[in-house]
């Protein structure tokens, strides 16, 4: 029985050994990219705020104001489409020093509009806000033909990771063959947003309509891939 279970263990210990020598020798790296590009559109979210003692008066005034930048910038070009209220709020203000009264009612107005030249930007903000936008939170700049520069970012760090293990193989006297493993690591591309305060009409008031206040910058989309190649 003992023989016989020696006899077992060396045919098991062999077969690891020839699975070893089989088992591909591949040099694993990882290529990483990153494409930089200027935005050509800009998403706005611009809020209208309006407080009355009345709840109805003071949804009356918000509506009026929000009509009144719909018309605006249906007149400015801006397509249907691009015009979305994303935001509708009423709510009560209470005073707490009085025994949890109500002091006045707040309704807010959210709208998220795409612009799609931003050269026209500094001066549809300025109307938009004569128009009875009192709030802008944020702008964000994006890429309209994103996956294009996905595609790129890809395609380059495909690049770099070859490069990488070749060059790791030639430090060794070797060379690469083919791929024997891919895996795209997931990335995010990086959308900066600039935020424009309140006060953007009153601080544009008087400067050169050449002069602009807002900066679109640059937006970056990056890629990462884990590759394996075969050792020679």
């Amino acid at each position: 029985m003992k023989l016989f279970t020696v006899a077992i263990a060396v045919v098991l210990l062999a077969g690891f050994t020839l699975a070893e020598d089989k088992a591909p020798k591949v040099v694993r790296v990882v290529g990483t990219s990153e494409v930089k590009m200027a935005p050509d559109r800009a998403v706005i979210e611009l809020g209208v705020e309006k407080q009355n003692a009345s709840a109805s008066l003071a949804k009356q005034s918000a509506d009026v104001a929000a009509r009144k930048i719909l018309e605006d910038l249906r007149t400015s070009g801006i397509d249907e489409k691009d015009i979305q209220t994303t935001f509708l709020s009423l709510h009560p203000q209470f005073n707490y020093h009085k025994g949890m009264r109500i002091s006045y009612f707040v309704a807010e107005q959210t709208l998220t509009i795409t612009v799609r030249d931003i050269s026209k930007l500094d001066t549809l903000l300025e109307s938009l806000i004569k128009a009875g936008g009192n709030r802008i939170d944020s702008i964000q700049y994006e890429i309209s033909d994103l996956r294009k520069y996905r595609d790129q970012a890809r395609e380059l760090a495909m690049k770099a990771a070859r490069e990488k293990a070749q060059a790791l193989a030639q430090a060794l006297g070797q060379d690469i063959g083919k791929a024997q493993y891919i895996e795209e690591v997931p990335e995010s591309s990086y959308q900066y947003s600039g935020l424009v305060a309140n006060s953007y009409l009153e601080t544009s008031r008087g400067r050169s309509k050449s002069t602009s206040s807002t900066a679109s910058g640059e937006n970056r989309v990056s890629a990462s891939v884990q590759v394996s190649f075969e050792l020679n």
